[in-house]
């Protein structure tokens, strides 16, 4: 299977519409409307292109058609890739927002270290979001482990059932998450309430989920893997825009709890959840295994959502201190006509503040990291 054109533009569009999703969720929040936006899809389908994305070096590894990643070469780049931005971001918006700021030297300490969700004062105003990026770095710290892991597996033991390997951890991690979810739901510690619910054991699925579908994806191009289902799926658009659909209603139905943030029950947090992650699924395989040309593709990569991608990490990170900011200043109403002002003038500076992050500090940061020559151990 090639890769489509238009693949990696698709991919970039479909982070800048997880970006925008978070947005338009937290925004409508603030108005009559909650239901606005695809509660839960935006960190989930971070998590899932995440797994995706970054597990192909391995793949390939354990394919046979890729050298070892060098894990000190992956570590350099994630850490400049995620830490430039937010720091700026951090102490801009420490000064910008005082409510925002770490309490004392270890709060100072876990906020550096991106590390807030250890201590449910971590979540500070105009912060709170942030506990994705810390699952998101907690998911670069376990790749390396998974990745060498599934490797070894499909290059020494089982390299004729590729699909049994990934297929047996992505079992594993739903079992982990599943486990995880009932644990938390079960106690009645504040504390644990709050901030556990947003550790990776709980999105360690989602992760793997987009893990296991690049792995075969891979597989299947490099002629190692044969799934004639996926090929058939992904040719067929329109069904994959349907099923979309059908998971988008699921998973912002009463099925999956609140439009707001009241506590929900196992029940409606696993169907919101899953829902979710399957419908970022279904676009990843209409981009991956589609043919070239396919509505989502064009969809996924108009200029517009594909600079919104670009730009996503920065407007993830300054969308929702805006808020709070325009929040002490203007009142717009919570009617249809605020949720459009709000909506529209939180994106008139977020946007921006986006494109400013990505040209002046994300990619030249991970420019360097790039250009700065590694050894494999």
């Amino acid at each position: 299977m090639r890769t489509p054109p238009g693949h990696i533009a698709a991919l970039t569009g479909l982070r800048g519409f997880a970006a925008l999703a978070v947005v338009f969720v937290h925004g409508s929040g603030r108005t009559d409307y909650p239901w606005f936006g695809l509660h839960g899809y935006g960190p989930i389908a971070l998590f899932v292109l995440s797994g995706f994305l970054l597990i192909q070096p391995w793949s390939k590894w354990a394919f046979g058609i890729a050298e070892r990643p060098s894990i000190r070469s992956f570590a350099r780049r994630r850490i400049w890739r995620i830490f430039p931005a937010y720091i700026v971001g951090l102490l801009t918006i420490a000064v910008l927002l005082p409510s925002s700021r770490p309490e004392g030297a270890a709060g100072w300490g876990r906020a550096l270290a991106l590390t807030p969700t250890t201590r449910p004062t971590g979540l500070r105003p105009g912060m709170e979001h942030t506990w994705s990026l810390a699952t998101e770095l907690s998911w670069y710290v376990a790749l390396p482990v998974i990745g060498f892991v599934i490797a070894t597996l499909t290059r020494r033991w089982f390299p004729r059932h590729p699909r049994a390997v990934i297929g047996a951890v992505l079992a594993i991690s739903i079992v982990i998450s599943m486990a995880w979810r009932w644990q938390v739901h079960q106690t009645t510690d504040w504390e644990q309430q709050l901030t556990f619910p947003m550790w990776l054991p709980g999105f360690i699925m989602c992760f793997l989920a987009g893990a296991a579908l690049a792995h075969v994806v891979v597989g299947e191009r490099n002629g190692k893997v044969r799934i004639t289902w996926l090929r058939w799926l992904g040719q067929h658009p329109l069904l994959l825009l349907g099923l979309a659909a059908v998971a988008a209603s699921i998973g912002t139905s009463p099925l999956g709890g609140s439009w707001g943030y009241e506590p929900v029950t196992l029940q409606q947090d696993t169907i919101r959840t899953v829902a979710n992650t399957v419908l970022v699924l279904l676009l990843l395989v209409g981009v991956s295994a589609g043919r070239p040309g396919s509505i989502i593709t064009r969809l996924l990569s108009a200029r517009w959502l594909e600079a919104t991608g670009l730009w996503s990490y920065g407007i993830y990170l300054w969308h929702l201190p805006v808020m709070v900011l325009l929040g002490q200043h203007i009142s717009v109403g919570s009617g249809a006509t605020g949720l459009a002002l709000w909506l529209a003038i939180n994106l008139a500076v977020s946007v921006p503040l986006g494109a400013l992050s990505y040209i002046l500090v994300e990619r030249p940061a991970s420019a360097y990291a790039k250009a700065v020559p590694l050894h494999r151990r």
